[in-house]
């Protein structure tokens, strides 16, 4: 009916991102009958709270050729692999995270690397305006980590992320999310385990990069609020 949408839920984004933008302002093709006008969709509370994800990549790079992206974008994941790295075992991180609320009394999503890849399939459509499905997503979780191996990272002056990665290649980009041990003044290994972050390396704009510190649901609904008045 052309009304205007603003979303935090991943799922519909991510399973039918070109039929939802073909009905709005985002649609690649004006031709496709739709509602006239197009009501405005957007979901920046769908990437990383309120980290500017999707903004920086459509506004703030605008006219540069982006090469890589690289980032961090659940904070579950985040904070078990921060314990782990102190010692904790991955069963102890993960019962500490539920405990606090932080994850999910099922987390298969956020631990085998889902709830990352869903994030990853929503940035490709709309920034990199690749076609993208989950299916094109090499996704390994953390759920096989040990403390003993962030320690070790640790010790070589590295840190462990589940690392959403989106590298130019050949003329497409291919997508994945895996623990990648990254070098400490890396600007995602500067986290602490209750932020998110993003890093895009560009042709021209050079490396632009913004991180999030979220302990509650407050600034995903500072994310929704943005994009409303937007």
């Amino acid at each position: 009916r052309g009304i205007s949408g603003v979303l935090a839920n991943k799922a519909p984004l991510a399973l039918a991102y070109p039929e939802l933008a073909a009905w709005s302002d985002l649609a690649a093709d004006a031709s496709v009958p739709a509602p006239e006008p197009r009501g405005a969709l957007r979901f920046s509370a769908c990437v990383g709270g309120a980290m500017p994800s999707v903004n920086i990549g459509w506004r703030d790079l605008a006219g540069a050729r982006i090469e890589r992206i690289e980032a961090v974008l659940n904070g579950t994941t985040q904070g078990i692999l921060h314990m782990m790295e102190a010692g904790t075992s991955y069963a102890d991180a993960l019962a500490e995270m539920q405990r606090r609320g932080l994850a999910e009394t099922d987390p298969t999503l956020d631990v085998d690397g889902w709830d990352a890849a869903n994030r990853s399939v929503i940035l490709a459509n709309a920034v990199l305006l690749r076609p993208t499905t989950l299916a094109d997503v090499e996704v390994t979780g953390i759920a096989k980590l040990s403390a003993q191996e962030l320690q070790a990272a640790s010790a070589r002056g590295e840190r462990i992320v589940l690392l959403c990665q989106a590298e130019r290649s050949m003329g497409d980009f291919r997508l994945s999310v895996r623990p990648t041990a990254l070098p400490a003044d890396h600007p995602l290994a500067r986290m602490s385990g209750d932020e998110m972050g993003i890093v895009y390396y560009t042709d021209i704009a050079g490396r632009l990069g913004v991180t999030t510190l979220e302990t509650s649901p407050v600034p995903t609904a500072a994310a929704m609020l943005r994009d409303a008045i937007e």
